[in-house]
């Protein structure tokens, strides 16, 4: 957990209004060989002038023993002890602690990064993408289709809320767990079948419910601030 931050709530649920704290989840899985980080966290916008305007309406804010550093350490790591970490998407919230993880492979799909580039190209002073987070990386995976990371973790395409989206299913002993990114950030997404603010919001439902067909699954919600431990992963089916 590295944090939250403070966004209208129709960013999550559109057509609603207020303002709503957002929790910027990571998720750490260890295999017998790996050292997986899925999303390094929302981290702390560049203090440059573009991005003068976007600090104003995202406020990050932490509590007391909250950001990837510190959550590392009740594991007894540090960044340094992470080699692969997964983004299902590039957002700030989900990319901004990349530049931590100076020995990992990093896993984002090659859609994804077409999509930064198209977008960049068409409007430099775009604000989506924070590419300072992540445009050093220095040993980056291009992903495409379905793709097995470990025995235990794939990456599983699943557009919409951008268009090089990707969800992360991992098989645990009794059940599949299921970090969605974006798909559904909040736990009413899915309930109600609403997708977050997306580039193409049918295809996000259709991601959605793709994910809703693996049996036995539990998820975890990227941004829900109800959900802040395995314990809370929401058990399917």
């Amino acid at each position: 957990m590295d944090g939250y931050f403070d966004l209208d709530k129709g960013v999550f649920i559109p057509g609603e209004s207020g303002s709503f704290s957002g929790a910027a989840k990571s998720l750490l899985v260890l295999t017998e060989k790996e050292k997986i980080l899925i999303d390094t966290g929302i981290g702390d916008l560049p203090d440059l002038p573009k991005y003068r305007e976007l600090r104003k309406t995202i406020s990050i804010h932490r509590d007391k023993g909250q950001g990837i550093k510190a959550q590392l350490r009740k594991h007894g790591l540090k960044p340094s002890d992470i080699t692969s970490v997964v983004n299902t998407h590039l957002h700030t919230a989900h990319s901004g602690n990349n530049s931590l993880f100076t020995k990992a492979k990093f896993y984002v799909t090659s859609r994804e990064c077409k999509a930064v580039d198209d977008l960049t190209s068409k409007d430099p002073n775009q604000m989506s993408y924070v590419r300072e987070n992540f445009e050093r990386e220095k040993d980056q995976i291009l992903v495409k289709g379905n793709y097995k990371l470990t025995d235990e973790v794939t990456l599983v395409p699943t557009p919409g809320h951008t268009m090089g989206h990707q969800s992360i299913v991992i098989d645990c002993e009794n059940y599949k767990l299921v970090y969605c990114g974006d798909v559904s950030p909040l736990k009413e997404n899915l309930d109600r079948k609403i997708p977050m603010a997306s580039v193409n919001s049918k295809m996000t439902l259709e991601s959605m419910e793709k994910l809703l067909e693996i049996p036995n699954s539990r998820w975890i919600f990227s941004h829900d601030p109800k959900q802040l431990s395995m314990r809370s992963a929401f058990h399917m089916n």
